[in-house]
């Protein structure tokens, strides 16, 4: 399955420290390359040893080849988002360039909504105030990696072999809506469930994972009277859970037994799992000055409790990332 790139297949297994007599499980939980996916990935990210239970050597080599896989993706996400596709904001890309990573990137007028540029810190408004010169705020970007889902790549993929399909696809009927969030790469955050009393979480938050989505996840929404000081926040659900080899918290993986000979011995259980996966979608829907928080919105604690990923405006219509990047506006 060619999107799971930036990861490329070689031998089998193909990452470092996954062939005897190392047997890391890394690649076969949390990658699958083959063209039709039979064992999806697992999205494993911690490995949680259990006291009194056998500690693998092969564990210890997955944590280290997993810990590099989720450096490798999020390198790759910041070259990404300032290279890769030909969306809106993107004149003058170049397949053709080394590695077909994009070429020019051309900052153009704010009366061109649909071709605006990458405007990362905002474009100059034409100002002649040399003291401080202002900035078209349509212009202004932030990078990735917000708190919420960011896909590791923003348009289409700048790798080689890659089906032509947004990360983010939105169709328009009237005043529907209509996102799907595409299989490949996510950067997901883990948010502790904010309470209705302080608008504080009641756990612990904040922690990003790298998971794959296997299959999209499609949601309508209806944007029908949305006023100006509006927003719709659509976004991603994801569940955390504990896999164990025999008996546990959570579900059983027998596969987690221990691999010293190759293969499972199910006599022998080690350590557990620590499960991150993404599992629907929301939307919420609230006012706000600034569009990415308003922690005095009733609506504040209903968009903590999910991983936004875009946000539809209701000043100018426009569909956005989190970080402002333009991904589609109507006349």
């Amino acid at each position: 399955m060619s999107n799971v790139q930036p990861l490329y297949k070689g031998g089998n297994p193909s990452f470092p420290l996954g062939s005897n007599p190392y047997y890391s499980r890394t690649e076969n939980q949390n990658v699958e390359f083959i063209d039709s996916i039979t064992d999806p990935p697992k999205n494993y990210q911690f490995v949680a040893f259990r006291p009194g239970y056998s500690l693998q050597a092969s564990e210890l080599c997955e944590m280290q080849e997993n810990m590099q896989m989720q450096m490798t993706l999020t390198i790759a996400m910041m070259h990404n988002w300032i290279t890769s596709g030909s969306g809106h904001q993107w004149s003058g890309w170049n397949a053709n360039s080394p590695g077909g990573e994009g070429a020019e990137l051309i900052v153009d007028s704010p009366n061109l909504p649909l071709n605006t540029g990458i405007g990362v810190g905002g474009a100059w408004d034409g100002s002649t105030d040399t003291c401080c010169p202002s900035h078209s705020q349509q212009f202004v970007v932030s990078g990735p990696g917000w708190r919420g889902a960011t896909p590791l790549h923003p348009f289409m993929s700048p790798y080689q072999n890659y089906s032509p399909t947004s990360s983010v696809s939105v169709v328009k009927n009237g005043t529907q809506y209509t996102f799907t969030f595409n299989p490949g790469w996510w950067l997901v955050e883990s948010k502790g469930w904010w309470n209705d009393e302080n608008a504080q979480p009641q756990q612990i938050s904040g922690l990003k994972y790298w998971v794959y989505l296997v299959d999209p996840e499609e949601i309508t929404v209806n944007a029908n009277n949305l006023k100006t000081d509006e927003w719709i926040t659509v976004g991603l659900t994801i569940d955390e859970e504990y896999i164990s080899c025999d008996t546990g918290p959570g579900e059983i993986d027998p596969e987690l037994a221990d691999n010293a000979t190759g293969s499972p011995n199910q006599a022998s259980c080690g350590a557990s799992r620590y499960k991150v996966s993404i599992s629907g979608t929301k939307q919420v829907r609230g006012e706000a000055e600034n569009w990415e928080q308003d922690s005095a919105a009733t609506s504040f604690k209903d968009r903590e409790n999910m991983n936004p990923v875009c946000v539809i405006r209701g000043d100018d219509k426009s569909v956005r990332y989190m970080n402002n990047l333009l991904i589609r506006q109507d006349p």
